[in-house]
């Protein structure tokens, strides 16, 4: 029979056992429970900034194609024609169609009348009808504003007539500026 000392010598170790460092079911459940509150409170946030995050990359792939656009107007000494389509949330260079990217809508805002193009006085621009955009090879096109929707997101591209400068409003003008009616 083991004396008193050994005794209490295997009962400490059989205590330190039985108290081994890590979580109990009841800690557990309580983490679970404290991180589905914070995704139930996060998760309708995140909505918006993807469709931001959608709005801005499809915002910049459209002035890059516009710019694109007015390049090769100047190179082939050529005009370009570009037709915005509301139905289908695309637009046609030269006949092919361009798809925007999903649940986007344009609004187009053609340049008020008697704008010129040329930069030369009493020269107006050609009437290349509703909805279209037409750059020149001297680098000038008709001008256009284009308003970008996505959600409760806008933003919004400038065409310059005289210069044929593609520029991207910040958030602020674009959302200052008076709604056009869509395509």
């Amino acid at each position: 029979m083991p004396g008193p000392g050994l005794r209490l010598l295997l009962a400490q170790r059989l205590v330190s056992r039985a108290r081994q460092p890590g979580f109990t079911l009841l800690e557990l459940l309580v983490v679970l429970v404290l991180l589905g509150i914070i995704a139930v409170l996060v998760a309708p946030g995140l909505g918006g900034s993807l469709d931001n995050a959608k709005l801005k990359t499809a915002s910049r792939e459209l002035l890059g194609a516009l710019r694109v656009q007015r390049s090769e107007a100047i190179t082939q000494g050529k005009i370009i024609t570009l037709r915005f389509v509301a139905d289908e949330a695309s637009y046609r260079v030269d006949g092919e169609l361009v798809m925007l990217a999903e649940g986007l809508s344009v609004n187009f805002q053609a340049p008020a009348a008697g704008a010129t193009g040329s930069g030369m006085p009493g020269q107006s621009l050609p009437d290349i009808g509703n909805h279209r955009l037409a750059f020149y090879p001297d680098g000038s096109s008709s001008g256009a504003l284009l308003q970008l929707h996505l959600g409760q997101g806008v933003r919004a591209i400038r065409i310059d007539w005289l210069t044929g400068e593609v520029s991207l409003l910040d958030s602020l003008e674009a959302q200052s500026l008076a709604p056009s009616e869509p395509l």
